[in-house]
């Protein structure tokens, strides 16, 4: 069955040879455009069509970008999209082709790789629906933003850009790294009290003895060492903002006193009888979930409902693939203006591995990794290189483990696991460059390509495909 296909190209060399194959092997009807009115055109005319779109360093211009800008962003109709290119994109655009992109090829063309791509896409575009990617929901002020593309987290961004102008209490549940932090600052910013303190107390950071006085102060002669009084984070905090960081380490004493400034705004400094009043807003935050610890008997129960009226949980990032990414390119972004560094390229395993790895820390692993990444990096370009071995090497973990944890298997699998892992590891060492892991292994091209889609190697994103 033919299907239609729309060429944007910038030399008449990759339209020819593309043509080639696509009437050879699919009958395809084929437009073959250079400006994108021209592809306005061709598009509205085709039904459901297969773009190809040139993104090689020396073809890219406005008209290209403006195409891709388009597909991403505006189009709603029925498409699938093959992006032609050298393994690079550039920075600017890579977001756009990563959402969007449904195979990614390498020119000069390989046959048997094109014919394997295009097979796939005709029996997928029956089924395929529009591909807009979602507006992402923000919150931003001049100094920071959150934004997102998870559609399980919309509604929360827009009840917290409600809740942030308010002067109500909320709890932040997330664990490690999650954004907590960044997130209670932000809607600090949002709010009227933007222009007034910030404090932020990590009470997992405090000596247990010395939490009560950290939160509400102490007077002189409190304790032993207490030589002289001090103003605790409440009153330091004035008409601003506190932050109370792993409040799931607090006593009894101190949930007891923190429930009444709570409800009342009253607190009194260690040692004092004096009834001081707190007119700082709070946000608490934890990386445990409390109403399991209410359960246990571990957190006050009256404290935990009267905090759970205005809870927001923050997934891991490895729940937020969609948002992997687009953070990345924004601590790249920061990166590079700290250090006045000039990445203008990113290779498409690079942004591969960044997706596949789990990130047991969270976007604050994420963002020291690609700061890393950045700062290693000696070119204007990014490439899988340039990722700590801590990526690279659990990739390889997983792979080794499939090997010798696949009991009841045959021998013949355990050798295709194995045979597996060599191509695998060959492909990292040599950059995913396809030709020189060809060379490495003693093997042709055609015949790495074989074994690439015997072990499926090949997916729909292309991923481990260059």
């Amino acid at each position: 069955m033919s299907f239609p296909a729309i060429i944007f190209k910038n030399e008449a060399s990759l339209a020819k040879s593309l043509c080639s194959y696509l009437t050879r092997d699919f009958d395809c009807d084929i437009t073959s455009v250079s400006s994108f009115t021209d592809f306005l055109t061709a598009f509205q005319k085709d039904s459901a069509p297969v773009v190809f779109l040139d993104l090689r360093e020396s073809s890219i211009n406005q008209e290209t970008e403006e195409t891709l800008k388009f597909l991403a962003e505006d189009c709603a109709e029925k498409f699938q999209l093959v992006v032609i290119s050298e393994g690079f994109y550039p920075r600017p655009l890579a977001l756009w082709v990563d959402m969007i992109a449904d195979r990614h090829l390498e020119y000069p063309f390989h046959r048997e790789e094109l014919v394997e791509a295009l097979g796939e896409l005709k029996q997928s575009r029956l089924v395929n629906g529009s591909r807009r990617i979602p507006r992402p929901k923000r919150l931003e002020s001049e100094a920071l933003q959150f934004v997102t593309y998870t559609p399980e987290l919309f509604s929360v961004v827009d009840q917290l850009v409600r809740i942030a102008a308010l002067n109500v209490t909320m709890l932040l549940v997330g664990k490690t790294g999650t954004g907590k932090t960044t997130l209670a600052h932000l809607i600090h910013q949002l709010s009227p009290r933007s222009e007034e303190p910030f404090q932020n107390v990590a009470c997992g950071a405090l000596p247990p003895d010395l939490i009560e006085s950290e939160l509400f102060g102490h007077v002189r002669g409190a304790f032993t060492g207490a030589d002289r009084s001090k103003i605790g984070r409440f009153e330091a905090a004035g008409n601003g903002t506190l932050l109370l960081d792993e409040i799931d380490v607090l006593g009894p004493k101190e949930q007891a006193k923190l429930l009444k400034v709570i409800e009342t705004g009253e607190f009194e400094p260690v040692g004092s009888t004096e009834t001081r009043i707190s007119n700082a807003r709070l946000i608490v935050a934890s990386n445990v979930d409390l109403e399991t610890l209410t359960q246990e008997q571990k957190f006050r129960s009256d404290l935990y409902y009267r905090l759970n009226v205005l809870e927001f949980r923050l997934p891991s990032i490895k729940d937020r693939p969609f948002d992997i990414f687009p953070l990345a390119l924004q601590f790249i972004e920061e990166c590079c203006q700290q250090h006045n560094i000039s990445v203008h390229r990113l290779h498409r395993h690079f942004i591969e591995a960044l997706k596949q790895y789990p990130w047991p820390g969270n976007i604050r692993e994420l963002k020291n990794q690609v700061q890393r990444a950045v700062l290693f990096c000696n070119r204007d370009e990014l490439t899988v290189e340039d990722l700590s071995p801590a990526i690279l090497n659990m990739q390889q973990e997983i792979l080794e483990s499939a090997v010798f944890q696949c009991s009841g298997t045959s021998l013949a699998e355990r050798v295709a696991l194995t045979e597996r892992r060599i191509v695998e590891a060959t492909l990292k060492a040599h950059g995913y460059k396809r030709t020189a892991t060809a060379e490495a292994l003693g093997i042709s091209r055609v015949g790495l390509y074989k074994k690439m889609r015997k072990h499926g190697m090949l997916n729909g994103n292309g991923n481990k495909g260059g």
